[in-house]
């Protein structure tokens, strides 16, 4: 075997393990992008703080930098029972991925149109790195659906968390307004805004 061949195949061989690569570091990436974005936020209650050891509790889900319009106040039709139930399957969902620490599946429930998906990504990957969440409970409230495939709802975050280095809890509360829409037949979170 010549040197042009040995080394064709090697490349042959190194470049499907490149690709890979690139690809695992790619949903890595927009993983703790999207983790950033959740767990980013302003500082626990005065109640929580007390029991934090040097900084804030990060939450999943708390918003990024305003992108997308809030979500309208009054809404055209009410919800049913069973837009409840998917939307409630999604956030059953997003418990689980974070639970479990596993983008892919976290990612599953956001629409490719949400802003700055892959920073937010990034950023949930490095709390990931920081803290678990064996406890997480919502409560989805005022579901609305604006037009066939846009739903929007207000949601409830119950997070304990626990710090792994120091291994001490936190218990906090935020509510988000959520703006779902329909693709693929499967209801995904395409915005996200602080609820006041």
């Amino acid at each position: 075997m010549t040197d042009n061949q040995g080394s064709s195949l090697l490349q042959g061989r190194v470049k499907p393990g490149w690709s890979q690569a690139l690809v695992l570091v790619l949903v890595i990436g927009a993983g703790a992008l999207f983790i950033w974005f959740l767990l980013r936020g302003d500082r626990p209650p005065a109640t929580l703080e007390k029991h934090a050891e040097t900084s804030p509790l990060p939450i999943p889900l708390s918003p990024g930098p305003p992108a997308a319009p809030p979500v309208p106040a009054m809404a055209p039709a009410a919800s049913s029972p069973a837009l409840q139930q998917q939307l409630e399957q999604v956030l059953q969902g997003i418990r689980e991925a974070n639970q479990k620490k596993d983008l892919s599946q976290l990612l599953s429930y956001y629409s490719p149109n949400f802003p700055q998906l892959t920073r937010r990504a990034q950023s949930i990957s490095k709390t990931w790195k920081v803290y678990n969440y064996p406890k997480m409970d919502f409560d989805i409230q005022g579901i609305r659906l604006l037009a066939p495939d846009t739903a929007a709802a207000q949601v409830t975050w119950h997070v304990e968390a626990q710090n792994i280095s120091t291994a001490k809890f936190q218990t906090i509360s935020k509510s988000y307004l959520i703006k779902f829409v329909k693709e693929s037949d499967h209801w995904r979170i395409v915005s996200l805004d602080k609820a006041e």
